[in-house]
């Protein structure tokens, strides 16, 4: 009697759209990974291509210019931030309870965007790639992105709130690198909490 065998331990041949995809994300990740643990200076295309497993050649396939790819990374990075952040929030929350997940959130990418927006403030061409990938992502647009349903949403221009919160949290988390007393950014986040609170309750006039 014949014995029929197959190869069934071979995997099959992926896709060269599959292929092209696993070698952005990776080139994605090790980006990433650089600029937060050895910072943007230190971010070579030599030092991607080693953490990515990648060659030169195949980053400039995917990515022509080391600023495309930085730019592909930081978008792709902080929209899946902002999308965790959006599930994070509860509809109904409270100014504090959407206020202090947001400053979470932020705290915790502080560290890596700050690696960026360093890089955007010295280099102009790395700035106006960014600023026309955010025409065409959803990052970029103020009006999107945000919870619906909060005590926020009660102000009388909710989207303008949330991007005075985000500057607001952004400019603390900054600070907290130079405070004497590290309780003082805690008093002024609970201060800004209170200013907050106290202007949705009885806006301010508009000015005529």
């Amino acid at each position: 009697m014949t014995n029929l065998t197959t190869d069934t331990g071979k995997q099959p041949r992926r896709s060269q759209h599959a292929r092209s995809s696993a070698a952005r994300h990776a080139l994605i990740n090790a980006t990433l990974a650089c600029l937060r643990e050895v910072g943007y200076a230190k971010a070579s295309i030599s030092e991607i291509c080693r953490r990515s497993g990648l060659s030169r050649g195949a980053l400039l396939h995917h990515f022509p210019h080391k600023n495309e790819l930085l730019v592909a990374s930081y978008v792709t990075w902080i929209g899946t931030k902002i999308g965790m952040l959006e599930r994070r929030i509860a509809a109904g929350a409270s100014v504090r309870d959407e206020v202090t997940i947001w400053r979470a959130q932020m705290r915790e990418t502080f560290p890596t965007s700050l690696e960026f927006y360093w890089a955007l403030q010295s280099d102009t061409d790395l700035r106006e790639r960014f600023n026309e990938a955010l025409l065409s992502h959803p990052i970029g647009d103020d009006e999107s992105g945000h919870p619906i349903d909060t005590c926020v949403d009660k102000s009388p221009k909710p989207s303008l709130m949330r991007y005075v919160i985000v500057c607001f949290i952004r400019g603390l988390c900054l600070q907290e690198f130079f405070v004497r007393d590290p309780s003082i950014p805690d008093q002024a986040f609970e201060h800004f909490i209170e200013i907050l609170n106290a202007y949705i309750e009885r806006p301010i006039p508009a000015r005529a």
